[in-house]
């Protein structure tokens, strides 16, 4: 099955022809049974190999890449389905059609998701593009995407999908079996909730992150803060050049030139460990604070709680891209099991700055 090098980190060699692919596909990559389906189709006399994967805060206890993390997080709580349409020939273009996926739950007639419902992850998913195997051609070829299906189901109870007649049961939850796999990340521990009025205006964000001259030292020196609280990441995400800035909320930042509106909605963050970030792009680029992660103790801390960030700016939990010229502004609450006194890194996709 085609599980980019870029994604899951583990191919499956042959899975087509295993007596129980679902099996083994949780036992290479350490996801739950619960979470997988595999349905096996003949397409034109090719055996076309579908596996699919509910995005839920356990598919990141499993040996899942920080790209991918990065590419699912997002969907964390949206009843989404990671999927991954592959054979063992290498193709450029394949037979293979969302359209033809249906989803049922409590017995109803099959639904079709519409077009929007798809997130394409290889370029040319929904117009069956495949890709040659990251591992090489003797792995085969297919392609990657999400389908969200939102409130259409309700994925407390068991649902279907369904693919030319084939069709597999998901019951999330039930019947949970761990892989020997150890665990790569752990879900945070819930905060009580803050709520502060969004910023009435970002144009001095936007100034200071134009700045030719974007680093930890420069903003700090810009915004009269202590170097040791700023940090700084210069990004390029498919072409696209992503700025951010992490400022850590101590105590001292009250004599800054943060500007009073703002300091006054940190005011209940600070000296708690919070990491306050602006995300800034001059032409505009993909970007979600759900792609954030702490790691401490060898221990990555993935958020699935929307208390676990505080907005600053309006939207800033529902953003997945900054337009040109735009700041997306929060806080970032650290996991209540990793300690601030501690040093830890913050992580955004495969990049990270530390502290201290």
């Amino acid at each position: 099955m085609l599980i980019a090098a870029s994604l899951l980190i583990l191919v499956l060699a042959g899975a087509a022809g295993a007596a129980d692919p679902r099996q083994r596909f949780a036992e290479e990559t350490g996801l739950d049974l619960d979470l997988i389906g595999v349905v096996q189709t003949n397409v034109g006399g090719i055996e076309l190999t579908i596996t699919f994967v509910f995005v839920n805060e356990r598919t990141f206890d499993s040996k899942v890449s920080a790209d991918l993390r990065l590419a699912l997080m997002p969907y964390v709580g949206r009843n989404a389905v990671y999927v991954n349409p592959s054979i063992e020939q290498v193709v450029s273009q394949f037979a293979f059609s969302p359209a033809e996926l249906s989803a049922r739950q409590d017995g109803e007639s099959a639904f079709f998701p519409q077009a929007n419902a798809w997130i394409e992850i290889t370029p040319g998913f929904a117009s069956g593009w495949f890709e040659v195997n990251p591992s090489g051609p003797d792995r085969g070829s297919g392609s990657e995407g999400i389908l969200v299906l939102g409130e259409a189901i309700d994925s407390t109870r068991p649902f279907d999908l369904i693919y030319r007649g084939q069709e597999v049961r998901f019951e999330i939850g039930q019947g949970v079996i761990s892989p020997s796999a150890p665990a790569a990340a752990a879900a945070t521990s819930s905060h009580d909730p803050i709520d502060v009025p969004p910023l009435e205006g970002t144009g001095t964000l936007e100034n200071v992150l134009m700045q030719d001259e974007f680093s930890a030292a420069s903003m700090a020196a810009m915004l009269e803060l202590d170097a040791e609280l700023v940090r700084a990441l210069l990004l390029t995400i498919r072409g696209e050049e992503l700025r951010l800035l992490l400022v850590r909320l101590e105590e001292s930042i009250r004599d800054s030139a943060l500007g009073p509106e703002l300091l006054s909605a940190l005011e209940p963050l600070l000296g708690t460990g919070a990491v306050m970030v602006w995300a800034f792009s001059v032409e505009g680029a993909a970007f979600s604070p759900w792609s954030f992660y702490i790691q401490q103790g060898g221990t990555n801390y993935v958020f699935f709680s929307s208390a676990s960030f505080v907005a600053l700016t309006d939207g800033f939990l529902r953003v997945e891209r900054v337009g040109a010229g735009e700041v997306a502004a929060g806080v970032i609450r650290l996991p209540k099991s990793v300690n601030s006194a501690l040093p830890f890194s913050v992580y955004f996709g495969t990049s990270g700055v530390d502290y201290p």
